[in-house]
């Protein structure tokens, strides 16, 4: 079962509760999130225990998760336990204050027994690459504002 451990981050020209007003609100996801189609709140409150299952689209395949908030300290961590799917582990949010702006970390870390016929190293570049460019989309729409 390939394991990987995936981190991208970006600076954004925005206060840390601005950004974390977009990142946050998983209904905000497939603005910024580019292999997010679908979104369905289980619980609304954005506190430990919340549940938000997800469709997106990964290297080709239809999967859907059910991730469970683990931590969340607003406008600065938000750590998200994946409950159900195709991947087990977790994806992690980090918005830390950097001169007049923020630098703003995700970290994905977790297994998958769907694609073991992969290397993780062919699993983490397309990962790694995705993440980026979702955080591109995240900074566009946050120093929109």
């Amino acid at each position: 079962m390939p394991a990987v451990d995936v981190t991208a981050e970006i600076e954004i020209a925005a206060a840390p509760a601005d950004v974390a007003a977009v990142m946050f609100d998983p209904n905000r996801d497939p603005e910024w999130v580019a292999a997010v189609k679908r979104v369905e709140l289980i619980d609304k409150a954005l506190q430990p225990g919340a549940r938000v299952k997800r469709g997106a689209t990964f290297m080709g395949h239809d999967i859907n998760w059910t991730t469970e908030v683990q931590d969340v300290h607003f406008p600065h961590v938000l750590t998200l336990r994946i409950a159900e799917g195709p991947f087990s582990g977790t994806m992690a949010y980090q918005i830390v204050r950097q001169g007049a702006g923020s630098r703003v970390v995700i970290r994905n870390k977790g297994e998958t027994d769907k694609l073991g016929f992969l290397p993780s190293a062919m699993i983490e570049g397309p990962m790694r690459s995705a993440m980026q460019a979702d955080l591109a989309r995240l900074k566009a729409i946050v120093e929109k504002k």
